[in-house]
């Protein structure tokens, strides 16, 4: 992946403004709507699946009080996604796909941007995963755990990865850090980024990428100040705004 003057949106959790998200619904959606990418969580349940999926429990997208590191695969994909204010009603029974299923339906135009939420004990699986499933496409990783993000980039040199960070004191504590890796640079909370902060990474040969962007006024901003892509809930509609 090349960097690029114009930002280009990336579909948080898929399109999850309209389908729930991490569903292989969200993800189909987030290709028909010609997002320049998808962007989707992945964890381990108790039997080593990686699924797609972004909490802990299953209290906020199941409505059930179950540890996802503590359920068999075979369980939770029975339960349906729930719905959230603005998904279609025609989602409605949406479940939780594997990561192997989005892989293989990954379009030969599209990024996959995949967030690992486990630390470094899932990329033994999430390798065999990827090694056997992805075919075409792009893919790229990233993470908050900095020991993880470090360790996929050594598995991939090749994938692009970028260390994920919400607040200005741990960029500063990185930063150094991440100047000196392999790591292709930082997807930033984009409330943090301003015009010194890309200047920085840039002098750096380090992207910045950017999330959660819902406005036209905070995308805006972010294609001002030169970030190279800006993940949203709502790929479509945020592109016709500007």
């Amino acid at each position: 992946m090349t960097s690029c003057l114009q930002p280009h949106f990336i579909a948080h959790r898929g399109a999850s403004y309209l389908a729930p998200e991490n569903s292989k619904a969200s993800m189909n959606l987030a290709w028909e709507l010609k997002a320049a990418g998808a962007e989707c969580d992945v964890m381990l349940t108790r039997d080593h699946q990686v699924i797609l999926f972004h909490d802990k429990d299953g209290k906020r997208l199941l409505d059930r009080d179950l540890v996802i590191s503590e359920t068999d695969y075979d369980d939770v994909k029975k339960l349906p996604l729930k719905l959230k204010d603005g998904n279609l009603a025609k989602y409605q029974g949406a479940t939780i796909p594997l990561l192997k299923d989005i892989l293989v339906d990954l379009p030969k135009n599209q990024l996959l941007v995949i967030e690992i939420k486990d630390k470094i004990e899932i990329l033994p699986h999430l390798k065999k995963v990827v090694d056997t499933h992805w075919k075409q496409g792009s893919i790229a990783f990233i993470a908050f755990d900095y020991n993880t993000i470090l360790e996929i980039k050594k598995l991939y040199p090749k994938v692009p990865c970028y260390y994920l960070s919400s607040t200005i004191e741990d960029i500063e504590k990185r930063f150094e850090g991440i100047k000196t890796s392999d790591l292709d640079g930082v997807d930033l909370n984009f409330n943090i980024i301003d015009a010194k902060l890309v200047k920085r990474f840039r002098d750096v040969n380090k992207e910045v990428w950017c999330w959660t962007v819902n406005t036209p006024e905070d995308a805006s901003k972010m294609l001002e100040l030169g970030v190279s892509y800006i993940t949203t809930d709502r790929p479509k509609w945020l592109t016709t705004q500007l």
